[in-house]
């Protein structure tokens, strides 16, 4: 029956999410992926667990990677799938799952990373983890989490219940009704930068890439949009990695497929060549929201400071003409907190006169959406053409 369910999931077609189940719709035979079978064959992998930290939506954001030798694995079509039970003390298990395929993989002696988060509210969990590959094969993971805040958090108000848990697409929390003095509707681009957190680092750890979720969920979801366009760009790679001109939450899942997809992904030597390839796609990038016939009212940079610091030929059009504003919401931790050079990003957005906010807390993010909110409310007709 366990064989039956796995083999279900490996072809579904619309699974790709570290997704919540819906508890009315959970198979019976699902609690038996996490039993160990007496004849199941082992899947090598390691599994780091991430335990819950505060992320800028005022939720606690948890979750994982797995290192797996790719030498288990030769040619395509290669899949695995995924399933994670999370259960508070003295609460009912939530089950999420996810598929993830793999590129075509040649022989090889390489170790590949993938992750999976989620979050919770405050409060003690027991997770078990198990990823079934196309082959039966089956590698396991048992730990405890405790969602609580610090000591510097403790005037923090939590945006969600003890004991809950949640996907980044924000299944599983009650709905939030907004005030109703919030921000007119408005048309949203956001250019999601996929990349480490610290410059120095050439790949993404498991919460650099929970935080690039749960902030493009939040703002993505936060905001009164009439129209929401995303794209996911990575300058190493010189590529955008996901594009989608009527972003909802429910796509998620393809967002995170995609920056699996990068890490199993390894740069190419072309793109080594091609030393102006991150300024050309950040031209790119800028000149179709400036030339696009169907216009944002606001675009936003969202992610890391970039490695790069060179700065991008002038763009296609003029900014003020076009009346679009621009942001760049850049991540800051805090122990980068000090003086940095402009990185390419930055030089981009004072091309056309944008704003560049600096975000190193949950208030610092706030502030930044109320400020993108009221910007956005200024009707095109009477920016100033400059």
């Amino acid at each position: 029956m366990r064989g039956i369910l796995i083999a279900g999931l490996m072809a579904a077609p619309g699974m790709f999410a570290q997704g919540l189940a819906d508890p009315a719709k959970i198979p019976p035979q699902l609690a038996s992926a996490f039993r160990a079978a007496p004849t199941e064959q082992i899947l090598r992998c390691e599994v780091t667990p991430e335990q819950p930290v505060l992320d800028f939506s005022f939720h606690f954001q948890s979750g994982y990677s797995v290192n797996v030798p790719m030498e288990q694995y030769l040619g395509p079509n290669h899949v695995w799938v995924i399933f994670t039970r999370v259960t508070p003390v003295d609460g009912k298990p939530a089950y999420l799952a996810a598929r993830v395929r793999l590129p075509d993989v040649p022989p090889n002696k390489i170790r590949t990373d993938t992750f999976g988060g989620f979050l919770v509210g405050p409060g003690r969990y027991k997770i078990e983890w198990a990823m079934y590959d196309d082959q039966d094969r089956v590698c396991r993971k048992e730990w405890n989490i405790e969602a609580k805040l610090k000591r510097s958090e403790r005037n923090v108000k939590l945006d969600i219940a003890p004991g809950v848990v949640s996907d980044f697409a924000g299944r599983g929390l009650s709905p939030q009704k907004r005030a109703p003095d919030d921000a007119p509707p408005f048309r949203l681009t956001i250019l999601l930068h996929a990349a480490p957190m610290s410059p120095r680092r050439t790949q993404m750890r498991i919460n650099d890439r929970n935080l690039l979720m749960s902030t493009l969920a939040s703002l993505a979801g936060g905001v009164p949009a009439i129209s929401v366009r995303l794209a996911v760009f990575n300058l190493d790679k010189q590529r955008i990695l996901f594009s989608q001109d009527d972003f909802k939450l429910a796509s998620l899942g393809l967002v995170s497929q995609a920056l699996n997809n990068m890490e199993l992904d390894a740069i190419d030597y072309r793109t080594l060549q091609n030393r102006t390839g991150h300024i050309d796609l950040l031209s790119e990038l800028i000149n179709r929201e400036l030339t696009s016939p169907q216009p944002s009212d606001a675009v936003v940079f969202l992610g890391p400071a970039s490695r790069y610091v060179d700065k991008i030929p002038p763009p296609a059009a003029d900014a003020a003409a076009a009346k679009l504003r621009f942001f760049y919401f850049q991540y800051r931790p805090l122990q980068l907190r000090g003086p940095m050079l402009p990185d390419s990003i930055t030089n981009a957005i004072g091309r056309v006169k944008g704003r560049l906010i600096h975000i190193t807390s949950p208030a610092d993010f706030a502030n930044a959406i109320l400020q993108l909110e009221r910007a956005a409310a200024i009707p095109r007709t009477s920016l100033p053409n400059q």
